[in-house]
Order: structure tokens, then sequence, then C-alpha cells
């Protein structure tokens, strides 16, 4: 029963606050907690190459440099988005590989001496690199992309990558965390008193499951879920839309974006919530999912819960 109010508390969250952390994926936060952690640790191992345990700028950039070479297959000195597919292709057909190759270990290996497989600049950051626009990066806009990327990850501005730069602020973490649990409190506190009561966060919740609940039999369906799905995708075309221009038609597309985003977070946890797969959220479920959200993110236990007590910590071993 305690599983399946925590995992209630989950969709209960997203719900209600858009997608703060619920205490139901505290245990697959430190999965994915740990998977970071161990990506850094190999990110390290593989650019320390003086093997003092951090990694400089030098560096990060002898390794964008060596992945620029990789990646220029004709050895122009421009980097084209069909070589940047062939390549990521390639790191592809390498791993499917290692999965069906008797030796793993002498497979792995051999894809790790054909890297490197990852370019700064590439993939989503590639319009942003190209900062001359003719559609492909030269070396001097990897190495651009590269620099930006290191001050990123050097989270203690310290000069250089190391373990302690391993937790990162994260999605949940930092100053867009803090705002973030601002506007979700101002959200919900209906008498603006600064603070969330219990009373509030389940009148928040009724509203956001009624929201959801749009044949209104007491309960939210899947195809409901689905229904709120397909409306943000819709809402954030018609943003894309409009974007570009101002005025009150971009103001009203960003609204109803931000309206829709709500809905995605519901979306996204309600597989995870309906814990005996029947398909269904019933209002009690989520009334009871909210109070014990509500219990678990009143951390000082006076009632109420503050902005402050809503933003993610990081979790500790």
């Amino acid at each position: 029963m305690a599983k399946k109010e925590l995992l209630l508390g989950a969709v209960a969250a997203s719900l209600i606050f858009s997608g703060f952390a619920a205490p139901a994926f505290a245990a697959k936060h430190e999965g994915k907690h740990g998977k970071h952690h161990a990506r850094h640790a190999a990110m390290l191992e593989r650019l320390d190459t003086d093997k003092d345990g951090k990694v400089t700028l030098a560096e990060f950039k002898a390794n964008a440099a060596t992945a620029f070479k990789a990646f220029d297959a004709n050895g122009d000195g421009q980097v084209t988005k069909d070589e940047i597919k062939a390549r990521h292709a390639a790191f592809k057909d390498a791993r499917k590989a290692i999965r069906a190759a008797a030796d793993a270990d002498k497979a792995r290996e051999t894809l790790r001496a054909g890297g490197p497989y990852m370019l700064p600049g590439a993939g989503k950051m590639f319009d942003r690199a190209d900062t001359d626009k003719n559609g492909t990066l030269s070396e001097a806009e990897v190495m651009a992309a590269a620099e930006r990327i290191f001050e990123r990850r050097d989270t203690n501005k310290d000069g250089a990558i190391d373990v302690a730069d391993a937790g990162g602020k994260g999605k949940w973490h930092g100053k867009k965390s803090e705002e973030r649990a601002q506007r979700m409190l101002e959200r919900a506190d209906t008498d603006k008193d600064g603070k969330i009561s219990q009373a509030e966060m389940l009148a928040y919740a009724t509203t956001a499951f009624e929201r959801f609940d749009t044949d209104r039999n007491g309960e939210v369906s899947k195809a409901e879920v689905d229904a709120r799905r397909e409306a943000f995708r819709d809402a954030r075309k018609a943003f894309q839309a409009v974007k570009a221009t101002d005025g009150e038609a971009k103001d009203a597309a960003r609204q109803a974006l931000r309206d829709a985003r709500i809905d995605r977070m519901g979306a996204r946890m309600f597989e995870r919530a309906d814990t005996d797969k029947n398909g269904v959220l019933t209002k009690a479920e989520m009334e009871t999912a909210a109070a014990a959200l509500f219990k678990q993110r009143d951390r000082n236990g006076d009632g109420f819960i503050t902005a402050d007590e809503m933003v993610m910590k990081h979790h500790k071993k």
C-alpha cells in the first residue's frame, strides 16, 4: 500500500506542480544520479591524459580536436551534417556488434579504438555552434563549442572538471529550480500568504484531476492522458509558429503552452502511477497520494510547504 501511495504521489505531483520530483521517484532518481556519476567518471578517465584526477580546458580541447579530425572524413577542414550522421551511424553499428559478438570485451575495445564518436557542437547544438551559418562546422567553431561545454561542466568554476563537478545543477537544481518552485507555489497558494497548506494542495490537486477527467466520470483513463499529451504537442506547434513574432498571439500561445506542459508532465507520470494496471486513476487515489506527498514535502512539519521545501535536493548517500 505504501508503495502504491508513493507512486500515486508522483502523478499527484505532476498534476499539481508541473513536475517537481515526488517521493515515488526517489529510487529512480538515485539510479539516474548514479548513472550520471558513472558517466562523469568515465569521461574523466578518458580525457584526463596526465592522470591527475581532473580535466583541464587544454585536455578537453585536445580531445575535441581529435574528434574533429575523426568527423572530418574528407579532410577539408569542415564537418558537415552528413559526416556527423555517418559517424553516429558507425557508432550505432559498432555498438550492435558488441551485443552480437562472442567476445564482447574485444568488440568493446574495438569500439573504443574507433572513437571518438562525440563532437562538441554536433546534434542539437549544431545551429548555435555554426556561427557563420554556412551549414558546416569548422575546427574553430568546434573549439568554441568545446569551451562553452567545459564552462558549463565546470560547475564550481575552479578551471578544471573533476569529481566535485559530478553533481552539476541538473534539471531540478540551481536558480532555475528555485524560479520554477516559486511559480508552482504561486499557482497553488490561493490565499497568497507565501506558502501552501494541505487544504490548498488538495484543492489544487482536485482542480488538476478534473482537468484530466474530461468525461467527468470520476476517473482519469489512459485515453484521457493521451489526449492531453496530444494537446501539448499541438500547443507546442502553435507556439513555434508565432514565437518569432510579437503581440497578443504570441502571449496567448505561450500561455497555452505553459498550461499544456502541466498536462504533459501528468501524462508522463500516469503509467507509472497506475500500479494495479487497470488503466485508471481515481480521485480518491489522487487525494491520498497528494496528502502523502504533502507530508513528505513539509520537511519541517509545520503544516505548510514553502518554496524552499519544493526545491529538489541532492540525494545523499
